[in-house]
């Protein structure tokens, strides 16, 4: 399903209200899922109206997402900040981003090499 701005921000909004809810892992209970995407119903403009489980699988990409950010900024040497990102400047920066984006695990760090990601500061509130 294709997610607009609007119903990711709401999203994210709306499951640190729901932290009580938690299951294992940094997961919900699937209930939580489907209020979660009830909430977001309002929001449809176009396209799939989301169910429980494409928010269980955006919540996963999120987190996904947010655990990528966190390793990388915890790396020694790794710049990042939420306005410019990992600021990637000049050829040999580039290509060092390239090679560390280019295995898989780091993949969800693409569009950051020069701007942050504007639902860092909700997920810091989910998981602080």
């Amino acid at each position: 399903a294709k997610w607009t701005d609007e119903e990711v921000a709401t999203l994210v909004d709306y499951l640190p209200t729901n932290c009580s809810e938690w299951a294992d892992a940094g997961n919900f209970q699937q209930a939580t899922y489907v209020k979660a995407a009830e909430s977001i119903c309002k929001l449809h403009r176009s396209g799939k109206i989301k169910d429980s489980k494409n928010v269980l699988i955006k919540w996963g990409l999120l987190k996904h997402t947010y655990n990528t950010i966190m390793t990388y900024r915890s790396g020694s040497g790794k710049h990042w900040d939420n306005e410019n990102g990992a600021n990637i400047c000049g050829v040999a920066d580039a290509e060092k981003w390239a090679k560390f984006v280019g295995v898989k695990r780091n993949m969800a760090m693409k569009p950051f090499h020069n701007k942050g990601w504007q639902y860092l500061p909700m997920m810091e509130d989910i998981f602080p």
